[in-house]
This record gives C-alpha cells, structure tokens and sequence, in this order.
C-alpha cells in the first residue's frame, strides 16, 4: 500500500475515534444543539467516517491486483510495438498507474461483469468527483468499465479484462500532455499516432 499504515492499522487506529465522533453526532441530533455545533459534529464525524470506512475497504483488497498490471503491462507492449522508435521512449508508458486506480479496478474486478455501486467505489477515492475522474482515466486506459443509473445511484461494471488497445494512441497523448510535450512537438506526436488536429 502507498499509505503510511496497513490498511487493519489504519482501521484499528481510526475506529475508536470514529465511533466516539458518531455517538456525539448522535446525541447532538438528539438535543437542543446550536446549527453551527451540530453542522461542526456532523463534519467530523463524516471525515473520520469516510477515512475509517477507506480503510475498511482496503483491507479487504489485496496488496496487487495483478491483472490490472497485467492489463497496463499489455498496454504498454502494444505501445512499444505500435510507436517504438517513433516517438520518445517516454511516451510509452501507460498512464493512470496509481494505486487508487488499481483498487477501483480490484472493486470492480471482484464483481465482473456485475453492477457496483458508485457509492462503494467513493470509499476508496474519498468522493463522488475523484471516483468519476478515475473511472474515466481507468476508460482512457483501455478497460470496459460501463456506467448506468437506477433511481438516482449509479452503478458501474467491469465488462472484460482484456484491455482495449484502440485507446492507445489517446493514451500515449495523455503521456505526452503531462510532460508538456517537452520530447515531441504536439502536431507531429498527433500525426505519427493518426489523430486528428
């Protein structure tokens, strides 16, 4: 794990907190308690809420998912097979490698093919923003990952494991974008990957 403690650490460190801030919550709900005291309580136990039940989660994942590093690693030689020699070695690197991204592909990878909630999938990104984003970018990557909505919760599905290599030439620009195109100038980067101005 990228964070400082195991995830059974984190959780043993964070649950006692967690459920002393909740119980508060509760008794404030309960009483006469000013809004600002109330809106206050509510705010910390959400935090500690939402870092307790990330590392919950985690600790039921395991430290790898290998066939997300397989699916990246598979990216990666195609890109090298397509464009090596053609465009600067650093390009050929898959994006969106970080741990939170593997993690939402163990959650949906646990699930295949089955509908998960977008709702668990927050617990491992902190919010509704970030897991969008990452599904987005583990989509840009090249991995089926569907998305529906069912009265107003919306749902998300890993469809295949097998990566989709059409997304390369998209992702080897992404590479490209974040190195500022420092290695290659963006017009002929587009016309070596066959991309549109």
């Amino acid at each position: 794990m990228t964070d400082k403690n195991p995830p059974s650490e984190e959780w043993a460190r964070l649950k006692p907190d967690t459920l002393i801030a909740v119980e508060q919550l509760s008794r404030k709900l309960q009483g006469t308690t000013s809004s600002r005291e109330l809106i206050d309580s509510y705010l910390y136990a959400k935090r500690l809420l939402a870092e307790s039940m990330r590392a919950f989660v985690r600790m039921e994942l395991p430290e790898r998912c290998e066939d997300f590093r397989r699916g990246c690693a598979a990216i990666e030689v195609e890109m090298r097979r397509r464009y090596g020699g053609m465009v600067p070695e650093g390009y050929l690197i898959a994006p969106y490698k970080s741990r939170v991204n593997e993690e939402l592909y163990c959650l949906l990878h646990r699930s295949l093919g089955e509908e998960v909630p977008g709702s668990l999938l927050c617990t491992v990104t902190a919010d509704s923003v970030h897991t969008e984003r990452r599904i987005r970018e583990l989509r840009e990557l090249g991995f089926s990952v569907s998305s529906s909505e069912a009265e107003g919760v919306d749902f998300y599905s890993l469809k295949s494991l097998e990566p989709d290599f059409s997304m390369i030439p998209s992702a080897v620009m992404k590479v490209a974008q974040r190195k500022k195109f420092k290695e290659m100038p963006k017009d002929e980067l587009r016309l070596v990957l066959g991309l549109r101005s």
